[in-house]
């Protein structure tokens, strides 16, 4: 097969000193954005005695005094987003698209030391292998969420599909 040069140029873009067309994309929502809909959607759909709750740790930039009251109090990073009960304990890690887990890394504090920030990759096996969790799902939308609520067999309420 022989190409021209006319082909070839159709091929890898458009026309020198032409803009390509415009196509509106719709933007990739927030992280919080998608959590508040998937906490809405649950509200809506779980069917009793199914319950939920989030671990709302990431959702604000909390400051290095809070950080360090809510740790000696016990906050744990690496927890997943979503908590949902109903024959054992689920939890759902809300991304947005392209997101992945966090994973284990060392910084350095203000005094130089050492400190190991533990990751989700990390934890999320721990929590399933402690019998904590029964499985931990990652979605990046409400229908995934919903996806992972049906394949655990969790209770909704109507014709959820």
């Amino acid at each position: 097969m022989t190409v021209s040069a006319g082909s070839l140029h159709a091929a890898t873009g458009p026309a020198r000193g032409r803009a390509p067309p415009f196509r509106l994309t719709a933007p990739d929502p927030l992280e919080l954005d998608i959590h508040e809909a998937c906490a809405a959607a649950l509200d809506r759909l779980l069917a009793p005695p199914a319950m939920w709750c989030c671990y709302p740790a990431g959702a604000v930039e909390l400051t290095a005094a809070q950080l360090a009251k809510y740790g000696r109090l016990g906050l744990k990073r690496g927890m997943p987003d979503l908590f949902i009960f109903f024959e054992g304990l689920w939890g759902i890690e809300l991304k947005r698209r392209g997101g992945t887990l966090s994973k284990t890394r060392v910084v350095r504090t203000r005094r130089g030391s050492p400190r190991v920030l533990v990751g989700q990759a990390e934890t999320f096996p721990l929590l399933i292998a402690s019998g904590g969790f029964q499985d931990i799902g990652i979605a990046h939308s409400v229908e995934e969420m919903l996806e992972f609520c049906r394949y655990w067999e969790i209770p909704l309420r109507g014709r959820v599909s």
